[in-house]
Parts: structure tokens; C-alpha cells; sequence
């Protein structure tokens, strides 16, 4: 299960009691195509009652990416009963007695099911502007993934949920507006190379995060790739590649 942690204030001084939403991302169905269960707690409110993130890609784009999607099916749910493609309503920004947040902070963890092997996956830092209220930078980092920095946004509405400041946050960086989730991730299948007769998937043509996922994965499994002059990071066959999209987590 995915956790995503909101906490009030920068991340070097993030605990339980800065706390304010959290999220809890499961699998109702794990698949390449997974079909994720969404809890958020809101902070006064309690947790709302459960949606589903429906058929996702798994390993095919940014974890912000899902963290997105599914804080828009559990905040508005509305918009989303009957949508494929996760939608989100415009922001609200007023212009007397806005609401703000001077610092806040989101991270991903990896909570097993079994055992305390608690893994951070992903972190995001969101800082007002010191001098322009309700104008914000985001520096957002990932596993997988170089660390990026978004350009300043402006986001005011008349009461502020602190997962609605990381939704519009992710969506700035990954589409360039507060309003607009990008496109749905497809699959990653890159075409393959025929030797003695079998198709093989090259790992270097992967793209991120499934060619490191995969790489790890495969040696964890004790099933290192082999490396070859036509693939540095090593070849392996396309059934081992589709078992690793329907049971890595």
C-alpha cells in the first residue's frame, strides 16, 4: 500500500503531529492495469468513504502522477462517478480572505503488509512566496525519478484542503495548469529483439520508472539480467517482463 502523508510545515520537521490529510492507496486488484482502492482522511472530517482508481498502468509514469488521480476521485467524486479520464473541477481563487499555507509538506511511503520495512518513495516541499500571499513554488522529488522545481503558481481559494494544495501542485508541474490532469500513462511495451527465434525486451529502452523497477526487481528475484553488447542493461524475455507489471509492488 501507498501512503501519502500531508503535513503542515517544511519536510525537515515533518511528524504525526504536523499531520494534517493523509491517503491511503491499495490494491483492490493487482494486474498491469491495476485497479486501485482510495481512503482519504481529512483533517476534522475523518477518512471519506472509499473510491476506485480503475484500470491504471502500473510502472508507467510518475507517482505523482497517481497520487493525483486518486486525491481528484476522493475529493471530487462527483466529476469523476462515470470518467475514464480523472477530471477536476477549476480552481477556486477569491479575491478577499483567502486561504493559505506558508509551508507544507507531502511524502510517499511503501507500507508492507507484513514487517516494518517502511520505504519513502516520493516528497514534495510546497513554499509560499515571501512577500506575495497565495503564490507558491513546488520542489517535488521521487524514487525513480531527477528532482524537479515548478515555476510560481497562484492558488487561492476561500478555504484551503491541504490535499487540494498537492493536487494543483502535481498538476502545475505535470500539465502546466492548476485545471487540466494530463492524459492518461499508456502502458509500457517498447518493441522487443528476435534472437534464436524468441522475442526479447531490451532493458535500456525502457523508460523510467519501470526500466530501474524492473532492474531491481529482477535481481531481487535472483533472476540478474545478462548483459549483451545489443543491451548493456541486459535482455530479458517479454513473459518475465509482463510478470514483473502484474506482481511487482
Amino acid at each position: 500500500m501507498l501512503r501519502v502523508s500531508i503535513h503542515a510545515g517544511p519536510l525537515a520537521t515533518i511528524s504525526r503531529f504536523n499531520r494534517l490529510d493523509w491517503l491511503d492507496i491499495g490494491y483492490q486488484q493487482l494486474k498491469a492495469n491495476a485497479d486501485y482502492k482510495i481512503v482519504l482522511f481529512k483533517i476534522g472530517e475523518g477518512a471519506l468513504a472509499p473510491e476506485i482508481l480503475p484500470a491504471y498502468p502500473r510502472w508507467s509514469a510518475s507517482l505523482w502522477d497517481l497520487v493525483a488521480r486518486a486525491i481528484a476521485r476522493a475529493l471530487f467524486r462527483a466529476e469523476n462517478a462515470n470518467s475514464v479520464q480523472e477530471v477536476v473541477p477549476p480552481a477556486q481563487c477569491v479575491k478577499k480572505k483567502r486561504a493559505f499555507a506558508e509551508v507544507m509538506s507531502a511524502v510517499i511511503q511503501h507500507m508492507p503488509n507484513a514487517g516494518p520495512a517502511v520505504h519513502r518513495l516520493g516528497a514534495m516541499q510546497i513554499d509560499e512566496h515571501k512577500s506575495s500571499r497565495c503564490l507558491y513554488r513546488a520542489r517535488i522529488e521521487e524514487d525513480l525519478r531527477s528532482d524537479h522545481q515548478t515555476e510560481e503558481f497562484y492558488f487561492a481559494p476561500g478555504f484551503l484542503q491541504p490535499s487540494e494544495l498537492v493536487l494543483r501542485a502535481v498538476l502545475f508541474w505535470l500539465s502546466g495548469s492548476l485545471d487540466v490532469m494530463p492524459s492518461r500513462p499508456v502502458l509500457s511495451s517498447p518493441k522487443g529483439k528476435m534472437i534464436d527465434g524468441k522475442q526479447y525486451l531490451l532493458i535500456h529502452q525502457l523508460k523510467e520508472p519501470a526500466r530501474t523497477g524492473l532492474v531491481r526487481w529482477l535481481y531481487h528475484q535472483r533472476r540478474p539480467p545478462t548483459p549483451t553488447a545489443a543491451a548493456p542493461e541486459g535482455l530479458i524475455d517479454y513473459e518475465t517482463f509482463y510478470e514483473f507489471l502484474g506482481k511487482a509492488v
